[in-house]
């Protein structure tokens, strides 16, 4: 009997110290990774299957009043034995004791970015194809502004993520699953399936199969309101605006869509839930040949299905069209007899008495012997707040009174006949 309460001992001790030693080398992990970077947290442990857990993380970000928050993360591989073994593998670079069947995974929950408008003066990221395909016919934008979201109420960047890796080292196989819920932004929801994976040459890696899905939460609804009052039009009409311009940029991509897909993104644009590509090339291929790929080299590499709001495009692909055949822009059917019709934004003279009317639009205007261009927040009384430019991507904003402004140009939408 006393030998197995002394082995029982002996356990519980080798035990403990070995928890101890995974708790330090976790902790030494974390603090190498947050405290020298100039972040914080609470609380450290390793989980009785192994796996590492952080809570509080906190990075404050120069500039802003609030700091950058995770309120947990977790990592591991689900399994104590998996852990060991794969923590083990690494730390000694032995890569061929890796298990032949392993998760990792990232769980984070409640993380959040604030977000502020002096944000704007740090973007400088030229828009690609899908932003100009989001906002074709929104004027100039390409995408949301800080402060546009601000406007919108929303302040901060809030997310709960899941990312999952599968690896299956005897068929060379990795299956990736990641969920992001981007609180009232969307819901993404993106699966792989890879081939030819090996730790020794993480190169040599090539996409088998899968889908994106995107589940909008609210802001497609705030872009089509924001773009349709911009342009003093119902949403309905800019809907027909937006198609006509999605269709001379898909044009000049050498992507040509069949009517049937035309009328479901109607459908969709107006309606927004939820929009999935599900591509499956007939050969494995490098992800690394897809970098700075066409649009249209993309959709026929891939192998591309849509379906938009649940349902399946088809055929989603048509024949070229005469560029004749294109809609003319900046034309929109009107709503009723008494409806002008809108040809488009353009600078134009503008009478101050009706800056009112043109609350959020771009302006050109003399102040005080000075030149000044910006965008009216607000006109009430005898003033108008506008934003203006003070620098190259520094803004500011201020009252100005209407009595002193001349020389004002406001670019609005052209009507015809032309009217004031």
């Amino acid at each position: 009997m006393k030998f197995f309460i002394r082995l029982f001992i002996f356990l519980l001790i080798i035990g403990a110290a070995a928890y101890g030693y995974a708790w330090y080398k976790n902790k030494q992990a974390w603090d190498d990774l947050i405290i020298k970077n100039g972040g914080s947290y609470d609380t450290t442990y390793v989980d009785i299957n192994g796996d590492s857990v952080i809570k509080g993380i906190s990075f404050q970000i120069p500039g802003l009043a609030q700091p950058a928050t995770i309120e947990s993360l977790r990592t591991g591989t689900g399994n104590i034995l998996s852990n060991i073994k794969v923590s083990k593998a690494i730390a000694s670079k032995d890569l061929a004791s890796l298990p032949e069947y392993f998760d990792v995974y990232l769980d984070v929950v409640a993380a959040q970015l604030p977000l502020d408008p002096i944000m704007d003066q740090a973007t400088g990221n030229q828009p690609n194809f899908f932003n100009k395909a989001s906002f074709a016919g929104c004027g100039d934008r390409t995408q949301l502004s800080f402060y546009d979201l601000g406007s919108m109420g929303i302040n901060a960047l809030k997310t709960d993520s899941k990312i999952k890796f599968s690896f299956d080292n005897a068929s060379k196989k990795v299956f990736s699953d990641f969920y992001i819920n981007l609180d009232k932004f969307n819901t993404t929801k993106l699966n792989l399936t890879l081939d030819n994976f090996s730790f020794n040459n993480p190169m040599g890696i090539t996409l088998a199969n899968g889908s994106i899905e995107v589940a909008d939460n609210g802001v497609q609804r705030d872009i089509l309101s924001l773009c349709a009052n911009e342009a003093q039009l119902s949403e309905q009409q800019f809907t027909e605006r937006h198609i006509s311009y999605l269709k001379h940029l898909l044009f000049q991509e050498n992507v040509f869509f069949s009517p049937e897909f035309y009328q479901e993104y109607a459908k969709y644009y107006a309606n927004p839930r939820s929009i999935k590509f599900s591509f499956n090339p007939t050969n494995s291929l490098a992800p690394v040949s897809l970098m700075g790929s066409s649009a249209r080299r993309l959709l026929s590499t891939l192998n591309v299905n849509i379906a938009l709001n649940d349902k399946t495009i088809t055929p989603l692909f048509g024949n070229r069209p005469d560029p004749s055949e294109l809609p003319e822009l900046d034309k929109v059917t009107p709503e009723d007899d008494g409806l002008t019709t809108i040809y488009g934004l353009k600078l134009q003279d503008t009478a101050v008495s009706s800056m009112a009317k043109y609350v959020g639009y771009d302006v050109h205007f003399n102040y005080r012997g000075k030149k000044y261009k910006g965008d009216i927040i607000s006109v009430g009384g005898s003033t108008a707040n506008i934003r203006y430019e003070i620098s190259t991507g520094n803004y500011v904003e201020k009252p100005f009174r209407l009595s002193e402004i001349s020389d004002l140009l406001v670019r609005r939408e052209q009507v015809q006949p032309a009217t004031e």
